[in-house]
């Protein structure tokens, strides 16, 4: 005779003891609306199973042949492990401690991914798809692979790696665009920073996939968990104040590029917050691959002039006396070299939409044509940056 387990208990919550369950092929089981069950043991659905309820488990869970599993949700302390194969799922519910491992062959969520707490090990997966929604916060996250359907508005993709939650919302998709984003530990030897940036994490990086035609969108990340003091490829340079920012990788010169973007939800140190990105980047279906970086940053524009050069000595960098201006656009830019007399030795005066004051300076030689000789001498400079008029007088020591 057929079993027949029907739950249809409307608003009741209804447990399970902590056993282990295994239905037989015969037994067909109904979750009714409005009923949350609760499985304390490991359970296997060798017969049908229909939910239009909520499934709650606490231990494992195989599906077998069901594939419309309904809503469920994993919680508790133990690690789990989800079998089944391709599930058709509605809210899909993880807020638990420790690890839930998909043994499956897909899991497509309809409804909600809600990942408060815990981790979804998608790794060893082919993915998760999300037709429905994911929330934007939470502590729990996917691990590996997922992938999400847009429908018009920001699509957040709950995802992680080293105990972190790095989630990843993409804004600014065709309506029924399919993305797939990576979350993973990176390659350290392929983290090579252009000359723009201090160094690139190496705890996380996403890889952006789109299923079709290439897409432009703008993406915004958590960089929760990262290190922005040490880094296995980084540069010295110098700056009056650091930031995180979003780097993406170029093929045509292997290094990876920062975009400008706006910080939020941090503190003074960067150990976490959320960066979006002021500008879009292409995402084609060969991938691009996103990761964290420090870059320098001028908090105010910086002007400074030498107060000795030796036009002879072995440093390049001092042969040429020359102001430095950096943080603004320059317009307008003059300055005049005198000697002791008052007679100009230099002088240059130019404008422009962006001046770039890198190619002027005085070379230590006279209009003459002859080599000036040691001593001190005097200049004014004059710079407009962005409205804004910036000068300073002064002495130079000329040394041999």
């Amino acid at each position: 005779m057929r079993g027949l387990l029907i739950i249809s208990l409307v608003a009741l919550a209804i447990w399970s003891n902590a056993q282990s369950i295994t239905l037989g092929e015969s037994t067909t089981v109904y979750i009714g609306d409005g009923t949350t069950f609760f499985f304390g043991g490991n359970t296997a659905f060798n017969g049908s199973l229909t939910n239009v309820g909520t499934i709650v488990s606490y231990s494992d869970m195989d599906f077998v042949l069901n594939t419309d599993i309904g809503n469920i949700k994993f919680t508790g302390r133990a690690d789990q492990e989800l079998n089944g194969d391709t599930l058709d799922v509605g809210d899909f519910i993880v807020d638990k401690q420790g690890k839930l491992t998909l043994l499956t062959d897909r899991v497509l969520v309809s409804g909600a991914l809600i990942t408060t707490n815990g981790v979804i090990d998608a790794e060893e997966e082919d993915d998760i798809l999300v037709t429905g929604s994911s929330q934007g916060s939470g502590q729990g996250y996917v691990e590996g692979k997922l992938v999400g359907l847009s429908q018009g508005g920001p699509v957040t993709f709950p995802m992680g790696v080293n105990d972190a939650p790095n989630y990843v919302t993409i804004s600014d998709l065709p309506v029924n665009t399919v993305l797939s984003v990576e979350c993973k530990i990176p390659d350290q030897s392929t983290l090579y920073p252009n000359e723009d940036m201090v160094g690139i994490s190496d705890e996380v990086e996403w890889i952006l996939k789109v299923n079709g035609d290439s897409v432009n969108a703008q993406v915004s990340v958590n960089f929760s968990g990262v290190d922005l003091e040490n880094f296995s490829n980084g540069q010295n340079i110098r700056s009056r104040a650091y930031e995180p920012a979003i780097v993406v990788f170029s093929k045509t010169d292997t290094l990876f590029h920062p975009l400008s973007g706006t910080i939020s939800n941090t503190d003074a140190t960067f150990s976490s917050g959320v960066i979006t990105s002021d500008e879009s980047i292409w995402i084609t279906n060969e991938g691009r691959r996103m990761a964290i970086a420090l870059i320098p940053i001028i908090v105010e524009p910086t002007f400074f002039v030498p107060n000795a050069f030796a036009p002879y000595g072995s440093i390049a960098d001092n042969q040429i006396f020359r102001p430095y201006f950096a943080g603004a656009v320059i317009s307008s830019f003059s300055f005049s070299v005198y000697d002791s007399f008052n007679q100009e030795v230099y002088s240059v005066n130019q404008s422009a939409d962006d001046v770039d004051i890198s190619q002027f300076g005085w070379n230590g030689i006279l209009p003459s044509g002859q080599e000036a000789p040691d001593g001190v001498y005097y200049y004014n400079v004059r710079i407009l940056a962005e409205s804004e008029e910036y000068t300073k007088t002064g002495s130079v020591l000329l040394l041999k």
